[in-house]
């Protein structure tokens, strides 16, 4: 999968409508992969309260499910 490949599948799957985008991609990526606490919590990337890091997480995600 490549990374346009893996953000189109976070953003194929709809938004609640009360969820800020960060907390969407958040639980997408943790309901898909169960990697979103990894990230967060090891990698220090968090886009659950902070939406300016929604690029660097979705990278972050994809790097890791790489190196698994």
């Amino acid at each position: 999968m490549t990374p346009d490949e893996f953000k189109a599948k976070i953003y194929s799957i709809e938004k609640p409508s009360n969820w800020r985008e960060g907390q969407f991609v958040f639980n997408t990526i943790d309901s898909l992969y169960g990697i979103a606490r990894t990230v967060q919590f090891k990698d220090g990337i968090d886009c659950f309260y902070n939406d300016s890091e929604i690029d660097n997480f979705i990278n972050a995600c994809y790097n890791r499910l790489n190196k698994n």
